[in-house]
């Protein structure tokens, strides 16, 4: 099989895991589950993608690139695992201000690697950066 298939096979699969991930986070989220929907997304992360929230939480915007730049992650993928950081970030808004910050500029920063993913902008993507924008100024 081609080195090219095998890396499609690769994103798909990706894609799927975290796609299903993301689905069981918002189900859980709209029961008003939310701190079960944060631990049961985190542990998913962590053994079917190997990605530590807490890690890539705290890591410089250099590292945090770095460390998805030759994984195998499609655009959709990263604007979903955006999405999980956007909807954490809204969460803790209230309680933990500063983590919030660190949160959704970690959202952004998805958008932005799908941006280059896809080596184009996006106007959705641009309309998602602003709007977390707008929140980490209130």
């Amino acid at each position: 099989m081609p080195i090219r298939d095998l890396l499609q096979a690769q994103i798909e699969q990706m894609g799927q895991a975290i796609g299903k991930m993301i689905s069981k986070f918002l189900g859980l989220k709209n029961d008003g589950k939310m701190e079960d929907a944060m631990s049961v997304t985190q542990a998913a992360m962590q053994e079917e993608l190997e990605l530590d929230f807490d890690k890539l939480l705290n890591s410089d915007q250099a590292t945090f690139f770095l460390f998805f730049k030759d994984k195998p992650y499609s655009a959709e993928s990263l604007e979903l695992l955006s999405t999980y950081f956007y909807e954490v970030g809204v969460y803790k808004k209230a309680e933990q201000p500063e983590e919030t910050l660190l949160i959704l500029q970690k959202a952004i920063d998805l958008l932005t690697l799908a941006d280059q993913v896809e080596n184009s902008l996006s106007m959705e993507r641009m309309g998602k950066k602003q709007k977390i924008e707008q929140l980490m100024r209130r």
